[in-house]
């Protein structure tokens, strides 16, 4: 699905003259009271709120630099701009259904900028209208053409019970953080009701990028429809200003490696091999969702107030079987399996490789796998899995 372009030379001029991507901050006011504007959705999620033919709703996008864009003569210096966004009853190969949802596979999502010139908003340059309430009400009762290309306003998609707004939304104190994001205690309110999340969101105090925007939203909505004691539960996502939440469920009892190496030798053996099976449990879960985790390891793991295991960080996660990446992507080499570190291939069965990796972590109060070893070395030795538990935890383990 790619967005539909300015009209063809000849309606709009070849040098920017025509306003394509900026938005004033009291307009994104107004667009917040629309009840259809979802922000900044990015339009993977589109056929999974669009489903059938004429829905359609208003929406934000960033426009990154590399992109090809006609600039705004209003606001040169802003990079937004505001998405009609519309399903069309058009069969092509690009819209088909995934595991997960259940997107329409007949339906084509049509991607239209409302462009700005002279304080006139307009779709067809010959129709311009004094504002965006204007612009939609008409396109409400007339068909509109654009690279010859009908399109009609039928039915205003609202808000889905997995988007919040920013202002049901309290954030509070930290929780843990990255090198690009960070975790926060917060509570959100729905329907009377108040609930305690931890919040994802990006750092800094800077617009985020439409790409990470896109790969914060890729994990929320592979994780969306995730319901198992062993999975740490995806609330929703608030996506109506930046920086954009991922509203979590709070795990009060911290990392599981945290917990490990904080009371060592305190653990028992039982309380280790209750760790293990919940974990796989949730490994299982995964699996049966055609999904590979890829980061699996007691880091990415919480361990709630009543001892249960919950996998999250779902963040390099991928629907499928197997998936292959690009060589230069930084990975946590003591937790992979032979084939991943020789082809960055990565399965389900890599995925039970670093699940026994974790075991070993578990086992040894969160020991470091390979510890005293460099990552060169670790390459070296991970096909042989060097590294040995307790032979009594061993038995135990696999009588379990």
């Amino acid at each position: 699905m790619s967005e539909v372009q300015p009209d063809k030379p000849g309606s709009v001029p070849d040098k920017p003259v025509a306003v394509v991507n900026s938005l004033e901050k009291e307009e994104e006011k107004v667009l917040k009271e629309f009840s259809f504007y979802h922000g900044f959705l990015p339009r993977e999620d589109l056929l999974f709120v669009l489903k059938n033919e004429g829905d359609y709703l208003l929406r934000m996008s960033e426009v990154d630099s590399s992109e090809k864009t006609v600039t705004f003569l209003d606001d040169p210096a802003r990079k937004r701009a505001i998405v009609l966004s519309i399903s069309a009853e058009i069969p092509s190969p690009d819209t088909t259904a995934s595991v997960m949802g259940t997107p329409n596979p007949q339906l084509k999502i049509k991607n239209i900028i409302i462009r700005r010139l002279s304080s006139k908003y307009f779709v067809e340059i010959s129709k311009p209208f004094d504002t965006i309430k204007d612009l939609v009400e008409y396109y409400q009762k007339n068909p509109g053409y654009l690279n010859r290309s009908k399109f009609i306003l039928k039915t205003p998609i609202s808000q889905q019970r997995w988007e919040f707004l920013h202002s049901d939304v309290q954030v509070g104190k930290l929780l843990g953080e990255g090198q690009f994001g960070e975790v926060r205690e917060g509570t959100v309110r729905r329907k009377q009701q108040t609930l305690q999340v931890a919040i994802k969101l990006a750092k800094g105090t800077g617009d985020m990028s439409k790409a990470k925007i896109k790969e914060m939203m890729r994990e929320a909505r592979l994780i969306r429809n995730f319901k198992h004691r062993n999975i740490v539960r995806l609330y929703g996502v608030a996506v109506d200003e930046q920086p954009l939440y991922i509203l979590l469920e709070l795990v009060k009892g911290g990392s599981l490696n945290v917990y490990l190496k904080t009371h060592g030798e305190a653990v028992s053996s039982s309380e280790r091999m209750s760790m293990c099976k919940g974990a796989a449990q949730g490994v299982e879960y995964i699996h049966k969702q055609s999904c590979i985790h890829m980061d699996l390891a007691a880091r990415n793991c919480l361990y709630s107030e009543d001892k249960v295991v919950k996998i999250s960080d779902f963040g390099l996660s991928r629907l499928g079987t197997q998936y292959t990446i690009r060589s230069s992507r930084k990975l946590p080499i003591r937790w992979l399996a032979p084939e991943t570190i020789s082809a960055f291939t990565f399965s389900l069965k890599t995925d039970v490789f670093s699940y026994g990796v974790m075991v070993y972590e578990i086992f040894t109060s969160g020991k470091e796998p390979w510890d005293g070893f460099t990552n060169t070395e670790v390459k070296k030795l991970v096909r042989c899995f060097i590294v040995e538990i307790n032979g009594d935890v061993v038995i135990d383990f696999t009588m379990l």
